[in-house]
């Protein structure tokens, strides 16, 4: 062999050795089957247990997943929550009514220092004083005290239970001797008052008051009217009978229909006069 039979046998085992290197080479850096760069998110299903009745508002929790390009996966948490199961409704308790108490005592002549002097028509000891259970003009249940002739007690006891049940408002209900005796100053505090020993309005003669059988009731807005005379002064608003004001008298009104149930006589039924706030047992 000579020498170009040996170089050409050198160059093409040397090209031959180069198309392997080349081949084995290009094989490891080419590509296969694309990779799968989405990302499968398994949901498990979990079986209810035993149901519950609750208050609390159900919250529903979704999973959002997002898959972006440079592989980098986003999970959102979105929470519903749903409208809470109405409660049970708490019955409110009723708290009842206090019952009408009376209290009946015989006065001593000190008791009644202002309105009993000897010389009055009756003995202090055929007196009594009624401690009882009214509505007062906020609402609530009172105690006041009413001064009566003995024999008329079980009568004024009768129509007084049946104005504390028809809760009709009494303002005040205090003896005449936080007034000194004066029935003026009583009216115009619009104090309920009974006994007085004292003569009757402009007249000579002694009152049905003060033998302890007559009752004004709420004189200030029901007041005495005869002529431009009204009694108390501060009443005169109230001479319209066609007002409804707190603690007023009407015709035919529980007021006046207790008292004619026990056989007394309304001042508002006059016709000389009008004692609105006036009822007595011999209709004087």
């Amino acid at each position: 062999m000579n020498k170009f039979a040996v170089a050409a046998v050198g160059l093409t085992v040397t090209l031959g050795i180069g198309l392997v290197l080349l081949f084995v080479f290009w094989g490891d850096d080419t590509p296969g089957e694309a990779a799968d760069t989405t990302i499968h998110t398994s949901s498990s299903t979990t079986s209810p247990g035993p149901a519950t009745t609750s208050s609390l508002p159900a919250t529903t929790t979704t999973m959002e997943t997002t898959t972006t390009s440079d592989d980098t996966t986003t999970t959102t948490l979105t929470s519903t929550t749903s409208p809470p199961t109405p409660s049970t409704t708490i019955p409110v308790t009723t708290i009842p009514r206090p019952p009408f108490s009376i209290t009946v005592s015989t006065p001593t002549a000190a008791q009644l220092f202002a309105s009993w002097e000897p010389g009055c028509p009756v003995d202090v000891g055929d007196l009594r004083i009624l401690t009882m259970s009214h509505w007062g003009y906020d609402g609530k249940v009172r105690n006041g005290k009413l001064v009566v002739a003995a024999v008329q007690v079980g009568a004024v006891t009768k129509v007084f239970q049946i104005l504390y049940d028809a809760q009709f408002p009494i303002e005040r209900m205090e003896l005449i001797e936080e007034y000194g005796g004066d029935d003026n100053a009583s009216m115009a505090a619009n104090n309920t008052s009974a006994f007085n020993c004292r003569l009757v309005t402009g007249g000579t003669s002694y009152s049905e008051h003060s033998y302890g059988h007559a009752i004004d009731i709420n004189p200030l807005v029901n007041p005495y009217v005869k002529g431009s005379t009204i009694l108390p002064p501060a009443g005169a608003p109230y001479a319209d009978r066609s007002k409804d004001a707190t603690g007023m008298i009407h015709a035919g009104d529980e007021v006046v229909m207790a008292f004619n149930g026990i056989g007394w006589v309304w001042g508002g039924t006059w016709t000389s006069l009008k004692d609105y706030q006036h009822f007595s047992a011999t209709g004087k």
